[in-house]
């Protein structure tokens, strides 16, 4: 991971030493901030008044004005047009930031200082939005904007030396004179954990299916936890360990045993809390990480394979989450993860649809589609856990327990809801609001996630008919020709995990909260550029962090 600009906060614009940036992003509601007469607003109206003169659009979008007054002589003016409107959301801070310092980086600058101008008291009352965040996504979006990938950070490294542009930005000066300057402590602290663990998840997520196979993405995730306070790494590559323990996953990669490069393996990270008397639950985080994916013998047709180096991206969130963790030095918190890294090849040796396989839990699986192979190497590593889950109780532990699988499982679930995440949830989880408390957080950080109800249309759908099998793994249909094609998958992992024996109806000292959560649509930002792929957002790794630390 590289190391993040130098951060400096001021709750006063009169703090800012004009020799300390060379730019001013100024982010603001309304063109009337510039109307207002008292300092630095009435430089600013001076600096842009020509340009009002004589362009009726100006103020409507970001611009760049020449300004003596501010450091580098360069201000750049990023307006918000509303915040208070029906559909508005803290997404709006974070556009209006991250275009602003972008531009005010096309101008050269190195070392902006981005001033945030006070919301309008009316946010409070736009009944699908949550401002309270708001700094944390503005410092958020900055970073963004000096975010470079660690593919062109090696690129420009190897053809530059030297002389290579690994980040953007120097420096972030963040004037926010509403706050105080231990509001604004604070607000940095969580802002930089996350963007560190975010880092990692965009490091390998944007990795080409060559430089982040799945033993690199093991090294990759080691490298970033060596330095990281509380949090321990362990990575499983011997296959008859695999086989053993995970025969799902196995399974699933067995094309992939041909060339020892994409062999698969699983990643284990830990992570304790410093202070054991403040934890309030104990998170198993489980990350789907298929570093390609063909669709193995149900080979992916019709140009539907390009984009599958992103199939990894579910275990890429949950091990930036737990870096996160790590930095912030989060207290309320113990984390277990487990990331099942694959290339779903394809080969003389590909698992084939009619193939019966038995999970870790004893359930028979009937294989009918291969290219639904991330439910499968899920599946074993939250039957671990749910085993983990009860030794736990059986020693005494008394901290609640809750198992989370996070993936870029169905293109279903953006058929459903577009460019946004979702979650399904099984009764316990239900009824703890577990859902829906990744869906406050996503409100507040900019990640906005829709809350999926699991019916029992879906445990039917994969209900065995017959004596030969206990479970189906899916039906032979893309899942965007499936009804409750999103829904239904958290169904299989149930089953054939074995969780089907720890529901509401099992009583509440039986019971595990268990959340599926499909971040295909939030994953990626939806907007291609020209043949290229699209922005990785990191996501879920802020919600989750609003969701669950203190």
């Amino acid at each position: 991971m590289t190391t993040l600009p130098e951060i400096r906060t001021h709750s006063s614009y009169s703090q800012l030493a004009v020799g300390s940036h060379d730019a001013v992003v100024a982010v603001y509601t309304g063109a009337d901030i510039l109307t207002q007469q008292q300092t630095p607003y009435t430089d600013w109206a001076a600096a842009a008044a020509p340009f009002r003169q004589i362009d009726k659009e100006f103020g409507k979008s970001v611009a760049l004005v020449p300004a003596p007054s501010v450091g580098g002589g360069r201000l750049v003016l990023s307006p918000i047009d509303s915040v208070d409107d029906d559909t508005d959301d803290v997404r709006k801070v974070f556009d209006a930031v991250k275009s602003g310092v972008a531009r005010a980086i096309e101008a050269g600058a190195r070392r902006p200082a981005v001033y945030l101008a006070p919301l309008p008291a009316s946010v409070n009352t736009v009944p699908d939005a949550d401002y309270s965040r708001w700094i944390e996504v503005a410092l958020l979006a900055a970073l963004d904007a000096s975010y470079v990938t660690l593919v062109v950070r090696e690129h420009r490294t190897a053809t530059l030396g030297a002389d290579a542009v690994v980040e953007n930005l120097h420096s972030i000066d963040l004037v926010v004179e509403s706050l105080s300057d231990e509001e604004l402590r604070i607000a940095v602290k969580r802002a930089t954990a996350i963007e560190g663990g975010r880092r990692l998840a965009l490091d390998m997520g944007y990795g080409d299916p060559e430089r982040m196979t799945p033993y690199k993405c093991a090294e990759t995730i080691q490298a970033a936890a060596a330095s990281v306070p509380g949090l321990e790494f362990e990575v499983i590559k011997d296959l008859d360990m695999i086989k053993q323990d995970y025969p799902l996953l196995y399974h699933s990669a067995r094309a992939s045993f041909a060339e020892k490069r994409t062999w698969p393996c699983v990643v284990k990270l830990e992570y304790r809390s410093p202070v054991p008397a403040q934890v309030k639950e104990h998170l198993y985080l489980v990350g789907k990480g298929v570093t390609y994916d063909t669709g193995g013998i149900s080979l992916k047709i019709g140009g539907s394979m390009r984009g599958m180096s992103r199939d990894k991206l579910g275990a890429c969130g949950v091990a930036g989450f737990a870096v996160a963790t790590g930095l912030m030095q989060e207290t309320a918190v113990d984390l277990s993860c487990v990331l099942a890294f694959e290339r779903n090849s394809i080969g003389p040796n590909s698992l084939l649809p009619d193939e019966i396989v038995y999970s870790r839990a004893g359930v028979r699986v009937l294989i009918n589609d291969t290219d639904a192979e991330g439910r499968l190497v899920m599946t074993d590593p939250v039957a671990e856990c749910r085993e983990r889950i009860l030794a736990a109780r059986a020693a005494g532990s008394k901290v609640p327990a809750a198992i989370y699988t996070v993936a870029t499982l169905t293109g279903h679930v953006i058929r459903a809801y577009g460019w946004y995440g979702a979650t399904v949830a099984n009764g316990p989880a239900r009824r703890g609001r577990y859902d829906q408390r990744l869906a406050v957080s996503g409100l507040a950080y900019g990640d906005p996630f829709e809350n999926s109800i699991m019916r029992r249309e879906d445990h039917a759908f994969v209900r065995s008919r017959t004596d030969r099998e206990d479970v189906y793994q899916s039906n032979s249909q893309p899942s965007t020709l499936t009804d409750r094609g999103h829904q239904y998958p958290a169904a299989f992992i149930i089953k054939a995990s074995g969780l089907d024996k720890h529901s509401v109806g099992a009583g509440a000292s039986t019971a595990i909260p268990f959340v599926h959560v499909d971040i295909a649509g939030s994953a990626e930002d939806g907007s291609e550029p020209g043949l290229g792929l699209c922005g990785i957002t990191g996501s879920p790794v802020a919600t989750f962090a609003g969701a669950f630390w203190s």
